[in-house]
Parts: C-alpha cells; sequence; structure tokens
C-alpha cells in the first residue's frame, strides 16, 4: 500500500487488519470499520495549525453560540490521520443525534499526522520493528508517541485561536501506537477529562522486554539499560510512562503498604482525579499483549473499587478484554467507544476552562 509516496509495513498493516484499498492518493490510508452500518457524512476541513495539517470533522454541524469539546484522534503506527476518519464521523454523528434539536455543547473530532506517519515522513525504516532490522525501534517508538502527545498539548494551546471556538472541553481516543499516546495523555495533560486507549499499553517498558525476547536481541546481561533501552529512555519513562511514572523499572506490587498508597494518592491526584477511562484490549493481541496491560489496570480498578484506597478520586476505570480479537479496532471496540465518549462529552468538562494561566500540564 502506498500512502504520500511511501510503502508501509505489511506485516503490521495485517496486523491491524487495515484492508488494501484503491483510492485516490490523497485518501489512501482511508479507513472503514467492517461490520458496522456506515459512519455518517460528516463535514470535513484540512487546515493548517501550528505547523502541522489536521483535519477537523463536525464544524459545519456545530450548534451556535454552545461551548464546544474537542475530540482528539491519535492514530496507529505505519497509518496516518486519514485512518481516524471512521471513528471520528461515528463519535460526531452519535453526539449530534444524543444532544438532539437544542444542543447546549457541541464536538468536534481533530486528528493529525503522527510523527515520522503520513506527510511527516523523514524515514520509513524508523517505523519498523527489531524483527524488520531497526536497531532503534524503542527510541524511535518512544518519540513518536511522546512528540504526538505533544503536539496535541501544543495544537489544544491554540486551536480556540485557530477556529474562533469557545472551546472548554477536551477528550482523546487513541488506537495502537496512538492507544499508547492516549495512555500518556490521560496521565499527562491535565486538560484531557476522559480517554479511550484501543490496543495500547500503559508499561512502554514491559511491551518492549516482550518485543526484544522475541526478537531475540543480543542485549547482554540486561535489556534495561543496553543500547537497545537505553539510560535516557528509561529517564524519559519514569516521567511520561503510567506505569514508569508509578514505579520506575520496578515491578507493580501485589499488595500495597499504607505508605505506598499515601505516595500513589499523590501521583493520581496530580494526574487523573476526576478523569475517566476506558480500556479496549484484544484477547489475543500478540502484538501489544493484554499481559503488559493487566497488572496497571488491575491496580487502577482495584484503587477506585468500592473498597479501594482511591475510591474518593472520582477516578473511573472501564477495562474490557474482548476475547477472540487480535491486534485490531473491532467493531464492538467502536461502538463502545463511541458509547463512551457521547457519555463523557455530556458530562462536560471537570474544570470548564483551560488550564489557568501560571498552571502547566505536567507534560
Amino acid at each position: 500500500m502506498d500512502v504520500h509516496g511511501h510503502h508501509f509495513n505489511q506485516q503490521l498493516q495485517s496486523q491491524l487488519h487495515i484492508p488494501h484499498t484503491k483510492r485516490n492518493p490523497a485518501m489512501a490510508n482511508k479507513y472503514v470499520t467492517q461490520g458496522l452500518p456506515a459512519a455518517p457524512e460528516i463535514s470535513l476541513k484540512t487546515l493548517p495549525m501550528a505547523g502541522l495539517l489536521v483535519d477537523i470533522y463536525g464544524l459545519d454541524e456545530l450548534p451556535p453560540n454552545v461551548p464546544v469539546s474537542c475530540l482528539w484522534l491519535l492514530h496507529p503506527r505505519t497509518r496516518s490521520r486519514e485512518t481516524m476518519n471512521d471513528i471520528a464521523r461515528r463519535t460526531v454523528g452519535a453526539w449530534g443525534a444524543h444532544a438532539g434539536a437544542n444542543p447546549k455543547r457541541g464536538l468536534i473530532a481533530l486528528t493529525f499526522d503522527m510523527p515520522n506517519h503520513g506527510t511527516r515522513m523523514v524515514s520509513e525504516s524508523a517505523n519498523h520493528p527489531w524483527s524488520k532490522g531497526n536497531t532503534t525501534h524503542a527510541l524511535d517508538m518512544f518519540g513518536m508517541v511522546k512528540g504526538g502527545v505533544s503536539d496535541m498539548s501544543g495544537l489544544m494551546d491554540l486551536v480556540s485561536g485557530y477556529l474562533g471556538l469557545e472551546i472548554d472541553g477536551h477528550v482523546c481516543l487513541g488506537w495502537s501506537l496512538g492507544g499508547h499516546g492516549a495512555w500518556q495523555a490521560f496521565f499527562g495533560e491535565e486538560r484531557i477529562d476522559a480517554a479511550v486507549v484501543i490496543i495500547g499499553c500503559p508499561d512502554f517498558t514491559g511491551l518492549m522486554c516482550g518485543r526484544a525476547a522475541g526478537s531475540k536481541l543480543d542485549c547482554g546481561t540486561d535489556f534495561i539499560g543496553s543500547k537497545y533501552f537505553p539510560k535516557d529512555l528509561i529517564e524519559i519513562c519514569s516521567k511520561h510512562d503510567p506505569k514508569a511514572v508509578c514505579f520506575g523499572t520496578s515491578p507493580i506490587p501485589s499488595s500495597l503498604s499504607s505508605a505506598e498508597q499515601t505516595r500513589l494518592r499523590a501521583i493520581l491526584d496530580e494526574r487523573v482525579r476526576g478523569k475517566k477511562l476506558l480500556l479496549c484490549s484484544g484477547g489475543d493481541d500478540e502484538l501489544v499483549p493484554y499481559a503488559n496491560t493487566k497488572d496497571f489496570a488491575t491496580l487502577l480498578k482495584d484503587a477506585v473499587g468500592e473498597k479501594g484506597w482511591y475510591r474518593d478520586g472520582g477516578l473511573e476505570v472501564d477495562d474490557r478484554v474482548y476475547e477472540g480479537i487480535g491486534h485490531k479496532f473491532s467493531p464492538k471496540m467502536v461502538e463502545d467507544a463511541v458509547q463512551f465518549l457521547v457519555n463523557a462529552v455530556e458530562r462536560r468538562p471537570r474544570n470548564k476552562a483551560h488550564v489557568r494561566e501560571g498552571e502547566k500540564s505536567v507534560l
């Protein structure tokens, strides 16, 4: 498949279950969810914003004189922003149907090319895994994840001015590579009220350890700290990757002391208090196995449960594993994601405004 003049990794395309199609080159990577009715027709405008081309769905459908929420969509590795057209149209259309004839809030969906993808491609080989000969796979991938989240935050700073709208709410959905980004945005961007993670992982280090073992890398005595996962990557993970933010390279303990609960409470209060999270994982996913998500997701679910130590934090975690599903955005995941996002937008923003002057994201 050739998109924007670049030949994409055929193995990953198969893993993502994105079919080969022949289309206009500008929309060659347009994706349609198989097994669901066609997504509604929703207006699309592409605008240059902060040095990025941004596809914006739903501007023409906005009601007048109401506040607006933004749905930020982060696409998979080896894909481009057009891949998110289906979920964008479904969610904006579902919100319009839900809001009815007299809506009190509007919703637009925005997506841009992740670093080294689509119009931003600089090195095709940097998108390949170790098994395809890319010795800097972990560095490249984390850089793209973190870079995409930083790009999203930069656009959030300016989107209201670019569009001339009262924008006071932000939610996000990420898929695969973008799913790792959605985890980081959920943990690191204060303005994100809710996130959907589609086949993404909160533990980048654990994910890479598994891939390294499968690729039979010559790492010496320890993969962590080797040239494949060097010290600077360890340090940056500890600042941005959710599991590493909480535990570094140490394993997640099976039980938490009161002192450890107090330490983690401070992290959760700063980063995710009052937020909503939907996790959608394939039970048969071999590229991003649920096993790399399970321990951290269980920690959060236990913390916010009826007798949990963080039950008063307003954090909601919905962890769904879809049996028989591999590394794909299945039709049921699509339906669940749309419903979750409509409900999240209905609840309105936690703080009713952008981060106040003087406050900073922890990205």
